[in-house]
């Protein structure tokens, strides 16, 4: 391998490792459902805390009613919609920033693996 093609994987390896730090910290709020909370404000009755890795930080059940075990399938219905809701934006959030950093859309990646370039590598933008 010569000199530029090490440097320009360096360069993708450098942007790899800025995106991981772009990444790491990042977590996606999602609401599900208004209540009156019990100073008259509206509030969100399901609360999920999300990382761009799909795992789930925090989760509140805020309005208490849904509790009762009346409402269960209203609960099960908005805490499935909650976390629905915080995967994609997650998926989006974290598409949006490799994109941004990395300079491909990783939606896209058949596009990326096309191995038709003649080189027999798969076609990176950068590389």
């Amino acid at each position: 391998m010569d000199l530029w093609k090490m440097g320009e994987l360096k360069k993708m390896y450098d942007k790899y490792k800025e995106l991981q730090k772009a990444l790491k910290n990042l977590v996606i709020r999602a609401k599900e459902w208004e209540y009156v909370d019990e100073n008259w404000e509206k509030a969100s009755s399901i609360v999920i805390d999300m990382t761009w890795e799909m795992k789930v930080r925090d989760f509140k059940v805020n309005d208490l009613s849904l509790l009762d075990p009346a409402k269960k399938e209203d609960l099960e219905e908005l805490v499935v919609k909650a976390f629905q809701k915080a995967q994609n934006k997650a998926q989006e959030v974290a598409a949006e920033k490799t994109k941004d950093i990395l300079g491909f859309d990783p939606s896209n990646l058949a596009g990326l693996m096309w191995w038709g370039n003649g080189s027999g590598m798969p076609s990176i933008p950068g590389l």
